[in-house]
């Protein structure tokens, strides 16, 4: 009993590491929230040419300070794809910015995604977010004068 104990609190201090050691977020929103989706239905897209449906920009997620190794990278995904699908998205379009290009000497790497909404397909609570949105915009646009 007391060994499972022990690995229990052994692997909660490694998961505690792994997730300090992923990186941090930086959400740039660009569009409204939509209810959350599922993050395992949120499409992984490669170029902007593999998205075949209209489809709107919610935001841009960088999760910067990721060691270039391919299960961080595939963890680091994974922590966008749960973060999009919060924010409504049904896509992400990935990218990323390697530090080794300007010469680092401990590369790292920037995950850059676009979480995507497909507008094909719009409940009223979507087509109400998009509303609420272009309101909460002109009322932005009016206290900046």
């Amino acid at each position: 009993m007391k060994a499972k104990w022990i690995l229990g609190v052994l692997g909660l201090f490694l998961t505690g590491c792994a997730t300090i050691e992923m990186g941090t977020l930086d959400w740039i929103a660009i569009g409204p929230e939509f209810p959350p989706t599922k993050a395992k239905e949120v499409e992984v897209i490669g170029g902007r040419e593999d998205i075949v449906r209209p489809y709107g920009n919610l935001g841009l997620l960088r999760i910067k300070n990721l060691k270039p190794d391919r299960e961080t990278l595939q963890m680091g995904i994974e922590r966008g794809r749960k973060f999009v699908a919060s924010k409504g998205a049904d896509a992400m379009q990935i990218g990323q910015y390697n530090s080794a290009e300007d010469g680092a000497t401990d590369p790292r790497i920037t995950l850059i995604i676009y979480a995507i909404k497909y507008v094909d397909n719009l409940t009223e609570e979507d087509k109400q977010a998009i509303e609420d949105f272009k309101v909460l915009g002109i009322l932005n646009e009016r206290d900046n004068r």
